[in-house]
Parts: structure tokens; C-alpha cells; sequence
């Protein structure tokens, strides 16, 4: 009974971010919202041909547009090297998914991060996470005609993959230039990831691409055991 409940609750889990996903990449076939953020790509960047265009995007968009947001903030107020209480409360729109609350234990002042599904609310801040970089950056480059979609890995972290010669290559805004274009070993061998699901999602069905960022496949179908789930989260991607 208990293995029932903690299984119904992790196909929940993903049926959330399914829909999270699903509706995210729907905006990317939203021409409106692609014109709007093409607007923000820098003029000398669209001069340079498509193949080096993709390569002074990431170093744009990292080292000049986007700000990070670290998971642990400090009290502005205090000056206290002390991390800040944080409170996750669930967004009730598809514009906003969820308002990070951080307070300081010595002040009571607040922080505020609001975690945006919207393209065009997270280009206005110009701040987030992984997820918030990927979901804009995959907008910018279907905006300039590169067709790209979301990847997630289920433990903690997005990024992007593109279309480029017939094949999906792996792009993460979020690392340094060096890794940043076709390293999708990165993950599992300087953060020591151990991978169970890896999927790629577009707006009409999500795509297992486990093996793509894995050099111990054989791990993997361990750690999934004899259930593997794929076909389910189809179905159920088919239906967010």
C-alpha cells in the first residue's frame, strides 16, 4: 500500500511538471511572443552567419542579459552572511507558478522571487534559474529560427537542445562558453549525476533522451528497474 501511494505520488509529480512543460513550450509556436523576444538579441549578433550566431548567443545571454538567482539569498538590510528563511508558495495562474518568499530570522525583511511560466514576464525581470534561462533562451532561438526545445533531468536542473544539422545538440545557457555547446556528459561527470530520466519536451510530445547525456546506460535501467515509465509519461504528456 505504502509503494502504491509513494508511486501515485510520483506520477504526480511529473503529470505537474508535464503540464508545466507542455504549456511552456506551446508559447514557442506563439509567433507574437517570438517577434518580442527577438527584439532583445543584439543587432551585431544577428550580422554573424547561423553557425557562429548560436555561440555569441550563449555568451550574451550569460554574461550580459540574465542574472542568476542564488537559491540561498542574505538580508539586504542586515548585511548578515546568514542564509534567509525561504517559503514556497504555489502560484495560481499559468503566469505565475510559484513566489519564493526569503525572510531574515534577525529583521523580518523579505525578499521576494516570483517564478514565472510566462516567456515574456521572465524576459521583463531578466532573472531565475535554470528553468527560467532555458525557457528563455529556447524562446530566443526559435525566434531566430532555431528550432530548440526544453530537456529536464529530473534531479535539479534544465537546459536546452537544438536542431542544428538534423541532430539535437545539447545547449545550456546556464555554464561557462567552454561547456556550454554539444557537452552533454557534463552533468554526469563534474556534478556526479545519476540520472534515471532524462526528457526532452516540445509541444507535442516528450522524447526519452536518457542515453544521449549517459556513459552508464546500464546504471540507468537499474535505477529504473523493470517498470520503465516512458510510455506512461506519453500518455499522460499527450493528456496535460
Amino acid at each position: 500500500m505504502i509503494m502504491l501511494i509513494n508511486n501515485l505520488n510520483q506520477l504526480s509529480s511529473y503529470t505537474n511538471t508535464f503540464t508545466f512543460y507542455k504549456r511552456t513550450s506551446e508559447q514557442y509556436n506563439d509567433q507574437a511572443i517570438l517577434d518580442s523576444v527577438k527584439q532583445l538579441v543584439p543587432e551585431n549578433i544577428l550580422k554573424f552567419s547561423p553557425n557562429d550566431r548560436l555561440k555569441l548567443l550563449l555568451n550574451w545571454f550569460k554574461n550580459d542579459f540574465m542574472k542568476w538567482m542564488p537559491k540561498e539569498l542574505h538580508c539586504k538590510i542586515c548585511d548578515d552572511n546568514r542564509s534567509m528563511s525561504v517559503q514556497i508558495i504555489e502560484g495560481d495562474s499559468t503566469t505565475l507558478r510559484k513566489n519564493e518568499i526569503h525572510t531574515c530570522d534577525k529583521c523580518g525583511s523579505k525578499q521576494i522571487f516570483p517564478r514565472y511560466a510566462k516567456i515574456l514576464k521572465i524576459a521583463e525581470t531578466k532573472i531565475g534559474r535554470c528553468s527560467e534561462w532555458s525557457i528563455l533562451f529556447g524562446a530566443i532561438l526559435n525566434s531566430l529560427s532555431i528550432q530548440t526545445r526544453l530537456v529536464h533531468d529530473y534531479l535539479d536542473h534544465c537546459w536546452n537542445e537544438s536542431l542544428i544539422n538534423k541532430s539535437w545538440i545539447h545547449v545550456d545557457s546556464t555554464l561557462d562558453n567552454s561547456v556550454s555547446f554539444n557537452n552533454p556528459y557534463y552533468y554526469e561527470q563534474n556534478w556526479g549525476k545519476k540520472y534515471e530520466y532524462v526528457l526532452a519536451f516540445s509541444a507535442n510530445g516528450i522524447e526519452d533522451v536518457t542515453k544521449d547525456y549517459t556513459e552508464q546506460w546500464q546504471m540507468v535501467q537499474k535505477r529504473r528497474g523493470k517498470k520503465d515509465k516512458v510510455e506512461v509519461f506519453k500518455r499522460i504528456y499527450l493528456r496535460a
